[in-house]
């Protein structure tokens, strides 16, 4: 059996994502980038709850499952975390403080917009996941002994 390196979700999850100032971790501190990235794939794991597979069969000191994970499967991960980086943009309190001090109109109305965006992205995100691992449940349902009379 092949570990599936952490490297395989968080590359899948880039990605997904335009964001400057992790592309600037990445490039200048690539241990910081992978234990920051880590922490958000580490939080969606709990959100992949019908998982065939045992998420937690893995180390965080090597950053690998010790299961070899589907395609499916990393795509569910990366979607989730994701969801997690975007949940951190959304709910960023120095940018909603920001927003509330600034005495400029425009440029209040134009982080507003942005926010309504990221909230948008992050909910088109949540409702496509959710999509995802309802079909993944049930190709991976045993629908034999679901069933079954025994």
């Amino acid at each position: 059996m092949v570990a599936t390196p952490y490297s395989e979700i968080i590359d899948l999850t880039m990605m997904r994502l335009t964001n400057y100032e992790l592309d600037i971790l990445k490039t200048t501190s690539p241990t910081n980038f992978n234990t920051y990235m880590t922490g958000f794939m580490v939080s969606g794991l709990s959100n992949f709850n019908n998982c065939a597979q045992n998420l937690s069969d893995r180390n965080d000191t090597t950053m690998t499952f010790n299961i070899t994970l589907t395609d499916a499967e990393k795509d569910i991960l990366s979607l989730l975390t994701s969801i997690q980086v975007m949940e951190k943009e959304i709910f960023d309190i120095r940018q909603i403080r920001g927003m509330i001090q600034d005495n400029s109109t425009a440029k209040r109305a134009s982080e507003a917009n942005l926010l309504k965006e990221k909230t948008s992205l992050y909910n088109t995100w949540k409702e496509e996941c959710d999509i995802k691992k309802a079909r993944y449940g049930l190709l991976n349902q045993n629908w034999e002994t679901l069933f079954s009379n025994e």
